[in-house]
């Protein structure tokens, strides 16, 4: 499991490498050419996603395990109500998941369904030769030649893989960025709970200590989660304003199949926006948690000065968020990501 990354890697470097050659080939027709190099961002995007996690591989074990610690310490609380307000957000954060798994499992399967009719039909009539097109490259995409026998099959296969490995590395660490979010803010607001509903044989001191410690270990996960995702979000941001530019400026002319622009186009949408709803979800629980800390009975508690002083720095505190190199990951972000699109839209059609 290891060395898969590896694998992974190098796979996604033949599968940016194969895109931008299509790109060059094609490229005295624009609206083709930009379509690869969509495809070649993609590619891109999952490289981006395996160097960060590598790269910071040791620190993500750490932060995993301490996350999931905190969050099975607040979930083994023989509390339904704490229980209530640990699993509420979690139906909308799967849905969301599950939205982007199925529109990009439809992607994989509409890139690869001619090719595989088509050699099915062949070998139904004991054809082995095929002059189908390849699902990704369509036959002109490689550095040589694709020979007309059975290496036209593994060929098909092999684009296939790079094309399904691609989707998996978009859907799982975007996803994952969600399941991180949802035990930060269940864990945040079951904590704040227990701050505003204490129990009568609970000693409140005792308790605010506790959450005054788990709210350090919560900052110190939430800094490994921005120095992992920060990179990842700034490059969506960027790559996916670019490619929604010639997307609109490909629906407004006409010309090419609308229906996949479409599709490409709401799978970037989505992306954006659920890194941006993931990281205000985040905010407004570190938000909730200040107020459940302020509206609190820690002021007319029996609590030593380190303790008092970490509450009060606590509130002082901006709320937690997760920031993407220069914005902070939120809904406002998503809002002038579409502004800045459509702005650069009408920029580049005012320049034709």
């Amino acid at each position: 499991m290891y060395y898969w990354s590896v694998c992974v890697f190098l796979s996604m470097i033949i599968y940016t490498m194969l895109s931008l050659h299509i790109s060059c080939v094609v490229r005295h027709n624009v609206k083709i050419m930009m379509k690869f190099v969509g495809v070649a961002l993609s590619g891109i995007s999952a490289i981006i996603k395996i160097l960060s996690f590598k790269i910071n591989r040791d620190s993500l074990i750490n932060y995993h395990r301490t996350l999931n610690d905190l969050f099975e310490e607040e979930l083994m609380q023989k509390n339904e109500k704490v229980q209530t307000i640990i699993f509420s957000p979690l139906p909308k954060i799967s849905t969301l998941a599950y939205i982007y798994f199925a529109i990009l499992t439809g992607i994989i399967f509409a890139y690869s369904k001619t090719p595989y009719i088509c050699v099915i039909q062949n070998l139904l009539y004991f054809h082995l030769s095929t002059n189908c097109t390849l699902p990704l490259s369509m036959g002109f995409g490689w550095f040589w030649t694709v020979p007309d026998n059975f290496l036209f099959h593994i060929h098909m296969f092999y684009e296939t893989v790079l094309m399904t490995l691609s989707c998996m590395m978009a859907c799982s660490v975007d996803s994952t960025f969600g399941f991180y979010v949802y035990q930060f803010s269940s864990t945040i607001r079951s904590m704040m709970f227990a701050l505003t509903n204490p129990l009568s044989t609970e000693k409140f001191s005792d308790l605010l200590r506790t959450c005054v410690v788990k709210h350090q270990k919560l900052l110190q996960c939430r800094n490994t989660l921005e120095h992992v995702y920060g990179p990842i979000v700034f490059w969506h941001i960027i790559s996916n304003a670019v490619l929604l530019c010639t997307i609109i400026s490909d629906m407004t002319s006409l010309s090419g199949n609308v229906t996949s622009c479409i599709i490409y186009a709401l799978i970037k949408l989505l992306q954006t926006f659920m890194y941006a709803w993931y990281g205000t979800l985040l905010t407004n629980a570190g938000e909730d948690f200040r107020q459940g800390i302020y509206f609190s009975k820690w002021l007319n508690s029996n609590l030593d000065c380190h303790v008092r002083t970490n509450v009060i720095l606590m509130m002082m505190q901006k709320p937690m968020t997760v920031n993407a190199v220069f914005s902070p990951i939120d809904v406002i972000m998503f809002s002038n990501f579409m502004n800045a699109t459509i702005s650069y839209f009408f920029l580049l059609q005012s320049m034709e």
